[in-house]
């Protein structure tokens, strides 16, 4: 019977264009789908355990690991639980423990820096790892407006405690867009900028256009220096992380102020902090294209504005010892993105964090942080509602793994928060996504 109802709803994919066809092909579905769902007395839908625990174990899922867990968070109440307490690599679904934290300690106002003044023109500051000065989409001066009345302005020095990358973050990913450095400091998003076409040559900051190269090279940046390699005729658009310090931050500082900044030691009296952009146009951005570099910098802005101390370690102890310790299964939490697989979570902890932001914020709120399925963000060409929306969710990916975390809208417009995760398959993303989509298919629709 799975077989078959497997078989039948990759036909209703391939021939989507006949209407009648995906409409009996989802009849079939949830009435063969290995019984998952039964009617109750009432008319209530109960989901019976076993059989979905029997689907699991068919053939779709011989050879890699998958957990489902869902849960109505109003009444509180285990729908689902298929390896729940499982520990799974959750890929970009960390990013879901980071906003949790985020709206948990961060203010309405992102942190810019702290600062201390001497006298009427002079200003010693330091950074709060806040990401968005000159950051390629938010492009905030705020840093600078800040900055402009000063003469003399210094940046103190050694505030990131952590290492640039993050624990068993892929060294190969040194030049990818997707892994900028960590710092105390971040501008332009600690990324080089390059748009060259016939038309139009871009390079920010132009501080590294002089350490371009033109050659071809298997990395677009070496290892240990901000030397660039870009092709020679090919148009490129291109965000190359270049190599941070506190030296070449107070460089590029001093080019947009138009003045010199100086390297000084800890500050010696009590400081202030300067405030910048909305904390919640960070968070959206993070979670609707995934965006990594956001996600490790607004862990370390968490750590530096509760605990002073800019140590991603510090402030995930933090949380977890606080408003995250009644979590059932503790996860093995090391970054702020989830580019490490040595993060390990469960799909019971994601739904806890999630059932947690259900109760505490708005649901007008929350929707704006996940992507939407068929509709926005990392979900755009997925889980695409009939009439409107149903998915509202994390993905997670890396190699051999695919997980989605969010909330799930009933048609009877029940509000049900899930957590679905898969590693340690082979076969390509898009067979993982056809299936669990079959699956959140027929509780939207059962339940």
């Amino acid at each position: 019977m799975l077989k078959t109802t497997t078989f039948m709803l990759k036909i209703s994919k391939a021939m989507s264009h006949y209407n009648y066809l995906i409409e009996k092909t989802k009849i079939i579905a949830l009435m063969a789908l290995m019984g998952i769902f039964i009617v109750g007395c009432g008319g209530t839908v109960k989901v019976q355990q076993k059989n979905i625990l029997k689907h699991f174990k068919g053939k779709n899922f011989e050879n890699q690991m998958t957990g489902l867990i869902v849960i109505d968070p109003e009444k509180n109440d285990t729908l689902v639980n298929i390896n729940g307490s499982q520990y799974f690599i959750p890929a970009s679904n960390t990013k879901i423990f980071t906003l949790f934290t985020a709206l948990e300690l961060l203010p309405e106002r992102m942190p810019l820096f702290r600062y201390q003044e001497k006298g009427i023109d002079s200003i010693l500051i330091a950074g709060m790892a806040n990401p968005t000065p000159f950051h390629p989409f938010f492009k905030d001066s705020t840093l600078v407006k800040a900055l402009a009345k000063y003469t003399h302005i210094g940046i103190v020095e050694n505030r990131l405690l952590d290492f640039p990358y993050g624990p068993g973050w892929a060294w190969e990913d040194y030049d990818t867009y997707y892994a900028p450095e960590r710092a105390a400091l971040p501008l332009y998003g600690n990324v080089f900028s390059v748009i060259e076409n016939d038309t139009v040559s871009i390079q920010e900051p132009q501080l590294f256009a002089s350490a371009v190269k033109k050659k071809e090279n298997q990395f677009y940046r070496s290892a240990e220096k901000n030397i660039f390699y870009l092709p020679e005729k090919e148009p490129l658009s291109l965000e190359i992380p270049y190599k941070t310090s506190d030296s070449i931050t107070a460089v590029l500082l001093g080019n947009l102020l138009k003045k010199e900044v100086f390297i000084s030691p800890e500050f010696t009296n009590k400081t202030e902090i300067a405030y910048g952009i909305s904390r919640d146009s960070v968070l959206e951005r993070m979670m609707e294209v995934s965006d990594n570099f956001l996600a490790e910098q607004l862990l370390l802005s968490a750590a530096e504005f509760t605990l002073d101390s800019m140590q991603a370690s510090s402030i995930q102890e933090y949380i977890l010892k606080g408003s995250l310790k009644d979590l059932i299964q503790k996860p093995r939490w090391v970054d702020g993105s989830g580019l490490s697989r040595y993060n390990l979570f469960t799909p019971l902890s994601m739904a806890q964090v999630l059932h947690k932001m259900y109760l505490k914020y708005s649901w007008n709120k929350l929707i704006h942080f996940f992507p939407i399925g068929g509709e926005k963000g990392t979900l755009k060409n997925w889980f695409k509602g009939e009439q409107k929306p149903y998915i509202y969710a994390k993905t997670g990916s890396l190699g051999n793994t695919y997980c989605l975390s969010g909330f799930l809208i009933t048609k009877k417009n029940k509000t049900l928060v899930f957590s679905y995760m898969n590693n340690h398959f082979t076969k390509p993303s898009s067979q993982i996504k056809q299936e669990m989509e079959m699956v959140l298919e027929a509780i939207r629709d059962q339940y």
